[in-house]
C-alpha cells in the first residue's frame, strides 16, 4: 500500500471495527454531476429521485468468473470521471490495488464510459463490494487532484454507488480459449485490426518506453487502429484482462 492512503486509512479505523464502510463525501452536493446510468454485464441500474441522497445498491448484482473481464458502461452528467473499486479481500476498505479502473473524459450534458474490469483469476467465488464513483473534474483515484480522489475521498460534486460483484468460479479451459484474439497485419505500415469473438472492452496501446499512445473501449469484437502517425518501432496492444500482443510499425 503506497504512503499516501496511510493516514486516511488509519482514520477509517472506528468505522471498519464496527463493520462498516466508508463513504466519499461531495461538499456541494450532485445536481447535474452524477451518474446517469450504469451496466455491468447484466446489471442495469438508473437513478431515481433520489440520485443524491441514495447509494447503497448491493441489492443489484452483476456475475463474472475469476479470470474474466466484466464489460460496462457508465453514463455520467455534466464534466464527470469515473472510478470503479472492488474490495476482493472483504476486508471493508478498498484497497489502491483494488482499483480497477479511473479516467476522467468528460463531457456535457453527459459522457458515456465503455470499458472492461479484469477479476483476478485468483478471486474465490463469493461476493464482493463493487463501488463507482462519479466525480465532476476528477478520475476519482489519482493524487493531487483538486476535485478529490480516493475510495473515500472528498470531492466537490458527484455521487456514488456501491454494487455486489458476484465471482461465480475460474473460468473453464473452453472460456479461456474462447478469449483468443487477433492483430493483423503485424507489421503494419497504417492501420492494424484487432478481431475477436467476444467484446474487446477496453484496449490501451503503449510505446516501447511504456508510454501511453492509444485507449478506447468497445463493446464490439473488432477495433481499428490507425498507426499512420506513430513513430516507427514497436507497440505493446494489451486488453482489459491483461492479454497482450506486440505489434510493430514500420
Amino acid at each position: 500500500m503506497s504512503a499516501r492512503y496511510a493516514g486516511f486509512l488509519l482514520g477509517l479505523a472506528p468505522l471498519l471495527s464496527a463493520g462498516q464502510y466508508c463513504s466519499p463525501s461531495f461538499l456541494n452536493g450532485c445536481f447535474n454531476w452524477y451518474a446517469l446510468e450504469v451496466q455491468a454485464g447484466s446489471l442495469l441500474w438508473s437513478p431515481g429521485v433520489d440520485a443524491c441522497t441514495t447509494s447503497d445498491y448491493t441489492a443489484l448484482s452483476a456475475s463474472v468468473d475469476a479470470g474474466a473481464s466484466l464489460p460496462m458502461r457508465v453514463v455520467n452528467g455534466v464534466w464527470c470521471g469515473c472510478s470503479v473499486w472492488v474490495d476482493f479481500d472483504n476486508s471493508l476498505s478498498f484497497e489502491e490495488s483494488e482499483n480497477l479502473f479511473h479516467t476522467y473524459v468528460g463531457g456535457q450534458p453527459s459522457y458515456e464510459y465503455d470499458f472492461s474490469i479484469a477479476v483476478p483469476v485468483s478471486t474465490p467465488p463469493g461476493d464482493y463490494r463493487m463501488r463507482i464513483i462519479s466525480p465532476w473534474g476528477s478520475d476519482g483515484f489519482t493524487d493531487g487532484s483538486m476535485n478529490g480522489f480516493g475510495p473515500c475521498g472528498s470531492f466537490q460534486y458527484g455521487n456514488f454507488q456501491d454494487f455486489t460483484l458476484t465471482v461465480t468460479g475460474p473460468m473453464s479451459v473452453g472460456a479461456v480459449a474462447q478469449r483468443r484474439w487477433e492483430l493483423a497485419p503485424n507489421p503494419t505500415t497504417g492501420t492494424a485490426v484487432i478481431t475477436g469473438n467476444g467484446p474487446l472492452g477496453l484496449v490501451t496501446v503503449r510505446d516501447a518506453q511504456g508510454r501511453l499512445v492509444h485507449q478506447e473501449s468497445t463493446y464490439a469484437d473488432r477495433m481499428e487502429l490507425s498507426t499512420a502517425a506513430w513513430a516507427k518501432g514497436p507497440y505493446m496492444v494489451m486488453l482489459a484482462n491483461g492479454e497482450a500482443r506486440r505489434l510493430m510499425v514500420e
